[in-house]
């Protein structure tokens, strides 16, 4: 019969490099409380879809071999592990979907080759922890869809290979000055949040991909850059119920 706890001796064969597990007749499945996952455990990609509940185990981390986490679409609750920072493999971490709650851990700014980073659409809260300004390798970031609060972390600047960010409908405040550090910032969804002052003039200067902006529903003023007049790049820009000086240059 499918459904419930999946067998723990799974993580235990040593060499098992995948594990995909979607939408089996409807059954809800969960992770085993305990599982015993040796040092030569070779298991690089864990995706388990849309059927899973309960808690994220802590032994997870143990499985220093995995590249890819994907355990979105789910209803796993409860906190993120601190220990979920210890994947020293991993460059694909996906939880979106999910009934997460309490903050984003900290321990996700130790994840030295992570490239995408997932977490939208849960209850997470709290501030954006600094430490991910740590994560050089990082080119896609959404956190998108949860009750975060506060600004945008100074350390930001130094995420020099972010391309896609994505903070939208939460309630972050403050500047976005930060942003200007990004070099390679291409896709911006930021709307529905209370950010305010001005978009700083060296924004998506780095870039000759297309660019994405979705500003909409803050509280920026002052002017648009006077820039993004000159982007043949820019492929859409959304920043309706905002307080832009001028009019004329109010985008749509």
């Amino acid at each position: 019969k499918f459904g419930g706890e999946l067998p723990s001796s799974l993580f235990r064969l040593k060499n098992l490099k995948t594990i995909h597990i979607q939408s089996i007749s409807g059954k809800v499945w969960s992770l085993p409380t305990n599982a015993q996952v040796g040092d030569d455990t070779q298991l690089e990609r864990l995706v388990l879809r849309n059927i899973f509940a309960g808690a994220i185990p802590s032994w997870i981390a143990k499985l220093k071999q995995l590249q890819t986490l994907d355990l979105s679409m789910n209803n796993f609750q409860g906190a993120i592990p601190e220990a979920i920072g210890d994947l020293s493999s991993a460059k694909y971490l996906n939880l979106m979907g999910n009934n997460f709650t309490g903050a984003i851990p900290s321990s996700l700014g130790k994840l030295p080759a992570i490239e995408v980073l997932i977490l939208g659409n849960n209850a997470l809260q709290g501030e954006l922890p600094a430490s991910i300004g740590n994560l050089r390798t990082l080119q896609l970031l959404d956190v998108g869809s949860n009750e975060l609060t506060s600004t945008i972390p100074s350390s930001f600047a130094n995420l020099e290979s972010l391309k896609y960010l994505v903070l939208e409908s939460n309630r972050f405040n403050g500047t976005v000055d930060v942003l200007e550090s990004m070099k390679n910032l291409t896709v911006l969804l930021i709307r529905s949040n209370s950010f305010s002052g001005a978009l700083p003039d060296g924004l998506f200067s780095g870039t000759s991909d297309n660019v994405v902006v979705d500003i909409g529903d803050n509280k920026f003023t002052d002017v648009l850059p006077s820039s993004f007049a000159n982007m043949s790049n820019l492929v859409s820009l959304i920043g309706a119920k905002n307080s832009f000086a001028n009019s004329a240059t109010q985008p749509a």
